[in-house]
């Protein structure tokens, strides 16, 4: 069966699925709003309240504040009819990335710029200005287009953004990277883990000389092996949370026979650790070795963790009293095609997946959780006010993800079918 392609089509069927919710919304409107859902929050409706802007909005078409995170985004949309058909305007994208050091500049000259912009758009860059010049947030701006942008344009916009007084960041996603997002849109990874840094294992009486790294040309897939402490782990899941496990066929399964021995190990033995676990296996679209404050750190870029979720959790649940235990970590970077088509890497995914989760057994259901079917369901029983739970996982860890809004909960069967409701 040929790789199924994605285009400008499948986004729009996309967009009019929103625009059902929101019919006063234009194509640029929904075009943001969906970016913001798939990229940036799993509530759509903090994605709808951000949107802004107008004729005078200097670029501004969306400023979302991120308590939890201390993040202020900002997001300029251009919509168009057909994927990487028309360049970007260099004044355009230089506009964009100006706005940092129009925030960060002093207040007379803030002032001065907010005068020309519409009323609730200078509102909320001042709020913006705010969370980032006095409580520490970091400003991410985000150029979104189905067009595309030159390199040497993007790196420029870039630079212009480092002059900037504050901490910000600056990102162009063009035509082939927004097919790329459909694509974990559609697979139910909405919003991603945009990058997470691992810090390889050192010092504590462990001596780690290098790691293993191994690039197949053949395949264009590369690995890595080494070793992370339990406090490294933890901290991943502190900062990602759930989303870290998107591509995971099951949810946390809570206290298995495999689960418990874990915590026991970890109470008892955790120096041992490392040689009974199996480990974790991240899958990742890019990773860059570096170095950081005297720390040997891999950056993944997009990572999701597919074998390994009990271990990870069951690390974070106790590694605060066992510092002691580390782990072995596989990351695995494989490129994905610019023009959307999935089913390879899907392929190759599900592929790792079966083989290397095995501690606690997989059943014929949790195999067909992440079929793009499901998740399409799963998502028209919420705005039923069903919570489709279609990964095998507690009922805790259900209505955590849940969140507070009240639903009735249904799950799988055992059996594949999917009719047994219970009260929430």
């Amino acid at each position: 069966m040929p790789p199924t392609k994605l285009t400008e089509k499948d986004l729009k069927r996309e967009l009019h699925g929103f625009h059902e919710r929101y019919p006063k919304l234009g194509d640029d409107q929904l075009f943001v709003l969906w970016f913001l859902r798939a990229f940036i929050t799993e509530n759509e409706t903090e994605a709808a309240d951000a949107l802004c802007g107008g004729a005078k909005d200097k670029s501004v078409d969306a400023v979302l504040l991120d308590a939890e995170t201390k993040n202020v985004f900002i997001i300029q949309g251009k919509y168009r009819e057909t994927v990487n058909g028309k360049n970007e305007h260099r004044n355009d994208v230089l506009g964009f990335a100006q706005l940092a050091l129009n925030i960060s500049d002093k207040p007379k000259e803030f002032t001065e710029f907010c005068e020309s912009l519409l009323p609730e758009v200078a509102e909320r860059l001042t709020k913006a200005r705010k969370r980032i010049m006095q409580d520490g947030y970091r400003l991410q701006l985000y150029y979104v287009t189905l067009g595309k942008c030159s390199a040497n344009l993007t790196t420029e916009a870039d630079q212009l953004i480092r002059s900037a007084d504050c901490n910000a960041t600056f990102q162009l996603f063009d035509g082939r990277q927004i097919l790329l997002l459909l694509d974990d849109y559609l697979g139910g990874v909405a919003p991603p883990v945009p990058s997470l840094d691992l810090e390889m294992e050192g010092g504590n009486g462990v001596e780690v000389k290098g790691i293993f790294h191994r690039h197949d040309t053949k395949t264009d897939i590369e690995s890595w092996v080494f070793s992370v402490t339990s406090r490294s782990v933890a901290e991943l899941f502190d900062h990602a949370g759930t989303r870290l496990f998107a591509r995971n066929i099951r949810g946390f399964l809570g206290s298995t026979e495999i689960n418990r021995g874990m915590e026991a190990t970890l109470k008892k033995e955790p120096e041992y650790f490392w040689y009974y676990n199996n480990g974790i296996t991240i899958i990742c679209d890019d990773a860059d070795e570096t170095n950081s404050h005297g720390k040997h750190i891999l950056r993944v870029k997009n990572p999701q963790v597919i074998n390994g979720q009990q271990t990870t959790r069951t690390l974070f649940k106790v590694a605060a009293k066992n510092a002691d235990a580390s782990v072995t970590v596989k990351v695995i970077r494989v490129t994905r095609k610019g023009d959307g088509t999935s089913d390879q890497f899907d392929t190759l995914v599900s592929n790792i997946v079966q083989a290397t989760n095995w501690q606690n057994a997989i059943r014929a259901s949790d195999l067909i959780s992440n079929d793009r079917r499901q998740i399409e369901i799963e998502r028209q029983f919420r705005k039923l006010g069903y919570w489709y739970i279609r990964k095998r996982q507690t009922k805790s860890e259900a209505r955590r993800i849940a969140g507070s809004k009240r639903y009735h909960m249904l799950r799988t069967c055992k059996k594949i079918t999917w009719s047994n409701l219970f009260s929430g």
